[in-house]
């Protein structure tokens, strides 16, 4: 207890280890005044346990602010061990559309230093307040946590658990904890459990992802979370770099993180790429002026903020479960939301007891689902078969032109081929799952800057030259 303009105040210590991180001082009425002495990355929360008390499964609840886990806690006394915790720095104020703003995603970090917490525990009770912030806090937590262990406590029209504990008493608390519900997944359920979408959707008219940045790509198609996106073409085309400049851009406008899967790539050099789409200009000497040393270091502070590499250089073999594996714990630290596996081809899919054409099959399944529950969007790259000329001229691949399997075009949400031309590369949409967020069937041009691998709107230079002269 300390005081403050002659007020008493509590302080809440987070501690790592028995090391004291930070301390959040609150005036005694638990109002919002409240302050921090240094930066808190962990979960608060001391766990008493008593030998003699029953375990309340493999559960961990989490829940908004101290005086909610205090609230919980007291209500288990003398009844069941449970473990329950604070976040840090209660839910985030900036939220969309019911979800975080990808800005916000450094104040999640306690998800990952807590890891271990998490760790064989089958459920994870998320009671946080019954309110837009609190649902999109939930939403967030139970996207990097995997929604399959997590539950959501119904508070009985309450605010928060202290508000439950203090109208209701102690077993009211305890039965909204036990009695908490799964987040659903893929279940059966009535149009009522989606009634607060569906109002939206009437209310606010069609909705729309994400701008890729490129005014003409957006009139094919936006960029959608959850959704599993198959990009082809020929090799040497320009495939990976306009991932790349998609990538660039949803950074650059919208904060999204990325985690990489690029066999093709060295880390290092894959950088060096990015980092010319982030500034404009080369990285190496040459004719054309090169970025600055300032401005490679700003670009390379840039990427480390925005983007993860899967490496593989060192020759280790890749199977479709350690590269959602890796994804999985960069959604979990960073709050990763693309997720780029380029090209298909260098991913072990060997089995005697399955087709090939089945095994590709299965390995989109599990990408797809993987979008679905952690709220990605990804970019799978996959070469086409061999080129095939029609009426003298190499023919634009499409989905069923992709090798090993048709699930390629079965499976995805958007397909795209990149082919390039004379004097530009088009961007052909050749399946347009979602019409709903502005996915089309299409073709649009672009121009491409070989110096720095950026895409540029295209724009045809008129001939106003008299020839008749």
């Amino acid at each position: 207890m300390n005081t403050k303009n002659n007020r008493p105040v509590i302080g809440f210590s987070f501690k790592s280890g028995d090391t004291v991180q930070a301390i959040k001082w609150r005036t005694a009425n638990c109002s919002k005044d409240f302050w921090w002495e240094n930066n808190a990355k962990r979960l608060w929360g001391e766990q008493f346990r008593d030998e003699s008390l029953s375990d309340v499964e493999s559960t961990i609840v989490i829940t908004e602010g101290e005086m909610d886990q205090l609230s919980i806690a007291q209500s288990f006394i003398g009844h069941h061990n449970i473990q329950v915790y604070s976040v840090p720095n209660g839910a985030p104020a900036k939220v969309s559309d019911g979800k975080i703003d990808p800005k916000e995603d450094g104040r999640f970090s306690y998800v990952w230093n807590d890891r271990e917490k998490f760790e064989n525990v089958e459920r994870i009770i998320l009671c946080t307040d019954a309110d837009q912030s609190g649902d999109a806090l939930a939403d967030e937590l139970a996207r990097r946590l995997n929604k399959a262990r997590c539950y959501r406590v119904d508070l009985n029209g309450n605010k928060d658990a202290n508000d439950l504990l203090m109208n209701e008493g102690e077993e009211a608390v305890r039965k909204a904890i036990i009695e908490a519900k799964p987040i659903p997944l893929h279940g059966l359920n009535t149009i009522n459990h989606y009634s607060d979408e569906l109002q939206s959707l009437y209310d606010k008219g069609k909705p729309t992802g994400a701008s890729t940045g490129l005014k003409s790509v957006d009139d094919l198609f936006t960029i959608k979370t959850g959704m599993l996106n198959v990009v082809t073409g020929y090799p040497s085309e320009g495939k990976s770099c306009f991932v790349d400049q998609l990538v660039v851009n949803l950074a650059t406008n919208y904060g999204y993180k990325t985690c990489y899967c690029s066999f093709e790539n060295p880390p290092s050099l894959h950088a060096i790429k990015l980092a010319q789409l982030k500034i404009g200009l080369p990285f190496f000497e040459g004719n054309n002026k090169r970025m600055t040393q300032e401005q490679k270091d700003f670009a390379q502070n840039w990427i480390a903020d925005h983007v993860l590499f899967q490496d593989y250089q060192d020759g280790g073999l890749a199977t479709i479960e350690s590269i959602l594996e890796k994804a999985q714990a960069s959604v979990m630290r960073y709050g990763c939301r693309i997720l780029v596996i380029d090209p298909f081809n260098f991913i072990v899919t060997n089995s005697k007891h399955q087709l090939e054409t089945d095994m590709v099959s299965d390995m989109l399944s599990k990408v797809q689902l993987f979008c679905k529950q952690h709220d990605v969007v990804c970019f799978f790259v996959a070469h086409p078969t061999k080129p095939y000329n029609k009426d003298g001229k190499r023919a634009v691949v499409g989905g069923l032109d992709i090798a090993k399997s048709m699930a390629f075009f079965a499976k995805c949400d958007l397909g795209i081929t990149v082919a390039r031309g004379d004097d530009s590369v088009g961007i052909h949409v050749w399946k347009a799952r979602w019409g709903i967020f502005g996915h089309r069937l299409g073709k649009t041009d672009l121009t491409f800057d070989p110096v720095t691998g950026k895409y540029s709107e295209h724009v045809e230079i008129e001939d106003d030259f008299d020839w008749t002269l």
